[in-house]
C-alpha cells in the first residue's frame, strides 16, 4: 500500500472511531446527567444510529444540544491520539531519501504545458521553467535522442545551437522551427551542402578589442596544456596564430580575403615562417604594434625552437587545408551576434567521419558564439538553448566551463548529453567534472553501463532508514513463556549501483538540485503527441540547403611579385612627397582640429569651455596649414579637403591624438593609393605637432 493510500485509510479509520466515541458519550452523559439510559442501551443494542436519530427529530431541543456538544470533548481528545499515533512520521536518523510522489510533482509544478522536456510521470510529461543547466546521462541507445534532444529541439521557444553529428535532428527538427518563425541555417564544414561561417568576421574593429577578439581565438584553436615543455610550444602557437591572424586581418593585400583558409595558405606557403615575416614587416610598415610584437617574438627564436613551436600551430589549422572546409568559412551567412535578438537555429553536422580533424572548428564556432553572447549583458535577450549532442565529441571548451556558473544570467542554458561520467573525466578531469554537475540543476539519468556511473547516481539518490524488528521467544523457570521484540534501524541506499545498472529501459532517474529526485517513463517523441506531428512535418519539408562553389586557389601575397612591386612603388612615391616644412607648388589644405569629449568620461581643461547640447565639451587646436599631395578622405563624414573641419574625439591633447592617430592608420590600411598614404602621413605628423589654444 503506497502511503498516500495509507493516509486516507487510516483517516476514514479515525473517522469511524470518533463516531462510535461520540455515540456512546452521548448516550453516557444522558444516562449519567437525566438518569435516561435508553439512548445508550438502544446503541449499544439493535440501534448504534439512535443519537443521531434523536438529534434529527429534536434538533431544537436546547438540552439534547448541550449534551451533544459535551459528547465532543473526549471524542476530539482520544481520535487526536489515535490520528498522531497512526499519521506520525517515523524518525528516519539514518536518511529519509525518497522519489516524488505525483502530488509532489503537482505542488511543484511539473505538469506545466511548457518548459523543457525531461519525460513522463504516468499519464503526464514531466517539463519544467527555468534557468538551470541540464546533463543528460546514458549510454547507446537509451533513448537520449527520443526522449530529450529531439522533443527539446522542436518545443524550444527562442534561439537553438545543436550539434548534430549525424544530421538526424536537422532532418526531424529543422522545418517545424523554420514554422515557429526561426530563421534556420545548417553549418556542415567538409560538405557541399551548408551555410557558411567565416570566425573573422565576428573580429570587433576597434583596436583594444580587435586584439582581445584574436587572441581569443588563438587560444581557441591552440588550447594550452596543463604542464610540461608542450606547454610552451603551444604558448608560443597561439602567439604566433594571434600574429597571422591579425596580419590578414589588416593586411590591405588580403582585401576579401580575410578568413583562417589565407593564414593557413601563409603558414604552409613554403618559405620559412620568420623569413616571410621579415619581408611583411620590411614592406608593410603600417601594421599594427600587435601584429608587429607577435612577428618579432616568433623572429626571435632559434630555428629549432621555433619549427617545434609551429607544428602545434599547423595541427591546429589542418581542417583549413581542406578546399570545402576553406569554402565553408571563407565568408558569413549566419549572424551568430544576432542569436539573442532574434530567434535563430543553427544545427552544427559535420560528417561523422570527420569528426576527429574538424573538432578545433566545431570548438571555436561554440566558444565564439558564447563569447558573442557575454558581451553585453541584456535582461530581455531572446533565450539561447545550447544543446551540445555528444558532448565528448567536441574538443576541450575551456571558455564554456569558466562561463558556465554565469551565463544563466545572460539568458542561455546550456544541455550537455554524454554517455557516461567517464566522458568528463576524460576530457575535463575530475575537479572540472565536479564543477560542471554542480552547475547543472538536472540531472537526467537514462541508463548506466559503467560503474562509475552507477555509483555518482546511488550516492546522489541518498539514504533512507530501514526498520526491522525481530522476536524472540523464551520459556522462564515457571513454564510461562516470555516474547521480546527488537527494532533495529539500518541504511541504505534509495537505489543502490547494481540497482541503477539494473533500471528497465523505459525507467530514467532525474536528480534536481534542490528537490527529491523523480523516476519517471522514458518519453519516446515518435509514440507521443505534439512531438509526433511536429517530427512528421519537419521530415516532409525539410528546408534545403544550397551548394557551396570549391574556393580558386590564390597565391600568398607575400610572395608574389605583384606585392613587391607595390611595396616599391609606394617607397618611391613616398621619398618624392616633400616634407612639411619644404617648399611645394600644392596647394595647401587648412585643417582646424577640434577635440570633443564626453564631459562624464573627460574632465574639461578650461572652464570656459563651450557645452553643446548633445554633451560634448569642446576645445579648439591653434589651426595649422598643411601641405599635402592630395586631398584624402577619412569615411563619409570625416574628409581632408580644403576647408573642412576634422573633428577628433578627446577634450584634452594627448587624447584626440591617439585617436586621430588610430583613425589615419585605419585610413592608410585601406587605402591603395601611395599619394594618400602619404598624405595622411603628413597630416598625422602635422596633429601631433599642434599646441593647443583658446
Amino acid at each position: 500500500m503506497s502511503v498516500n493510500n495509507y493516509r486516507l485509510f487510516y483517516l476514514a479509520f479515525c473517522l469511524a472511531i470518533a463516531f462510535m466515541i461520540w455515540s456512546l458519550s452521548y448516550g453516557a452523559l444522558l444516562g449519567i446527567i437525566y438518569k435516561d439510559p435508553r439512548i445508550l442501551n438502544l446503541t449499544l443494542g439493535s440501534q448504534p444510529f439512535a443519537p443521531i436519530l434523536q438529534l434529527w427529530y429534536f434538533a431544537s431541543n436546547v438540552v439534547l444540544q448541550r449534551v451533544a456538544l459535551m459528547a465532543m470533548v473526549p471524542t476530539i481528545a482520544i481520535v487526536a491520539v489515535v490520528a498522531y499515533v497512526g499519521l506520525r512520521q517515523s524518525s528516519q536518523p539514518l536518511g529519509h531519501a525518497a522519489f516524488q510522489t505525483v502530488a509532489d510533482l503537482r505542488r511543484g509544478k511539473w505538469f506545466r504545458k511548457d518548459g523543457h522536456i525531461f519525460g513522463r510521470h504516468g499519464k503526464n510529461i514531466l517539463r519544467t521553467k527555468d534557468d538551470r543547466h541540464h546533463l543528460v546521462i546514458g549510454p547507446t541507445r537509451s533513448g537520449k535522442g527520443a526522449g530529450y534532444v529531439i522533443p527539446n529541439a522542436l518545443m524550444h521557444v527562442g534561439s537553438m545551437l545543436v550539434t548534430d553529428l549525424k544530421g538526424e535532428i536537422y532532418t526531424a527538427t529543422a522545418a517545424h522551427r523554420r514554422k515557429m518563425g526561426n530563421q534556420v541555417y545548417l553549418f556542415s564544414p567538409g560538405q557541399e551542402e551548408t551555410h557558411r561561417w567565416n570566425p573573422m568576421d565576428f573580429i570587433r574593429g576597434d583596436r583594444g578589442n580587435r586584439t582581445t577578439d584574436i587572441q581569443n581565438m588563438a587560444s581557441i584553436l591552440v588550447p594550452k596544456s596543463s604542464a610540461g615543455d608542450g606547454g610552451f610550444w603551444q604558448l608560443m602557437a597561439q602567439r604566433v596564430a594571434a600574429g597571422l591572424i591579425s596580419y590578414v586581418e589588416e593586411s590591405e593585400f588580403y582585401e576579401g580575403r580575410r578568413n583562417l583558409g589565407e593564414v593557413s595558405s601563409l603558414l604552409n606557403s613554403g618559405e620559412p615562417l620568420q623569413t616571410l615575416m621579415k619581408l611583411i614587416m620590411e614592406n608593410e610598415p603600417y601594421l599594427s604594434k600587435f601584429t608587429k610584437e607577435s612577428f618579432n617574438a616568433y623572429i626571435a627564436l632559434p630555428e629549432k625552437t621555433a619549427g617545434s613551436a609551429i607544428t602545434e600551430l599547423q595541427n591546429a589549422l589542418a581542417p583549413f587545408q581542406n578546399e570545402r572546409i576553406v569554402a565553408a568559412t571563407e565568408t558569413t551567412d549566419i549572424d551568430l551576434a544576432m542569436m539573442n535578438r532574434k530567434p535563430i537555429s543553427v544545427y552544427l553536422a559535420p560528417n561523422i567521419t570527420d569528426i576527429t580533424i574538424l573538432r578545433p572548428l566545431l570548438t571555436l564556432f561554440v566558444q565564439q558564439l558564447m563569447n558573442l553572447l557575454t558581451l553585453e549583458h541584456n535582461p530581455n535577450a531572446v533565450p539561447v538553448y545550447f544543446l551540445l549532442d555528444e558532448f565528448r565529441q567536441l574538443k576541450k571548451m575551456d571558455e564554456i566551463m569558466t562561463k558556465l556558473p554565469y551565463v544563466a544570467g545572460y539568458n542561455i542554458k546550456l544541455a550537455f548529453i554524454i554517455q557516461d561520467i567517464s566522458n568528463l573525466d576524460e576530457i575535463y578531469g575530475e575537479k572540472s567534472r565536479q564543477s560542471l554537475l554542480g552547475n547543472c540543476g538536472y540531472q537526467l539519468i537514462l541508463g548506466a553501463n559503467d560503474q562509475t556511473t552507477a555509483e555518482y547516481v546511488s550516492r546522489a539518490l541518498g539514504k533512507q532508514t530501514i526498520r526491522y524488528q525481530s522476536e524472540s521467544r523464551t520459556i522462564e523457570l515457571v513454564g510461562l513463556p516470555r516474547r521480546t521484540k527488537v527494532e533495529q534501524i539500518r541504511e541504505r541506499d534509495l537505489m543502490m549501483p547494481q540497482e541503477v545498472r539494473k533500471m528497465a529501459d523505459k525507467n530514467f532517474v532525474l536528480l534536481i538540485e534542490g528537490q527529491s529526485p523523480i523516476f519517471g517513463d522514458k518519453l519516446r517523441y515518435f509514440e507521443t503527441e505534439p512531438f509526433k506531428t511536429a517530427e512528421a512535418y519537419s521530415k516532409a519539408n525539410r528546408p534545403a540547403v544550397g551548394k557551396i562553389s570549391l574556393p580558386v586557389h590564390k597565391p600568398v601575397p607575400p610572395l608574389t611579385e605583384e606585392y613587391l612591386n607595390a611595396c616599391r612603388k609606394e617607397e618611391r612615391t613616398a621619398a618624392e612627397v616633400p616634407r612639411p616644412d619644404e617648399p611645394s607648388e600644392a596647394a595647401p589644405v587648412e585643417n582646424v582640429i577640434r577635440a570633443t569629449g564626453r564631459i562624464s568620461d573627460i574632465a574639461p581643461v578650461m572652464a570656459a569651455e563651450a557645452v553643446t547640447d548633445d554633451g560634448f565639451a569642446l576645445k579648439v587646436l591653434e589651426p595649422k596649414r598643411t601641405m599635402v599631395a592630395e586631398p584624402v578622405a577619412l569615411d563619409e563624414e570625416l574628409s581632408l579637403e580644403e576647408g573642412i573641419t576634422l573633428k577628433v574625439l578627446g577634450a584634452k591633447k594627448a587624447i584626440p591624438v591617439d585617436l586621430f592617430d588610430e583613425t589615419v592608420t585605419d585610413a592608410e590600411r585601406r587605402t591603395s593609393s601611395a599619394k594618400k598614404k602619404s598624405s595622411l602621413k603628413t597630416l598625422k605628423q602635422v596633429v601631433l605637432d599642434l599646441p593647443e589654444t583658446d
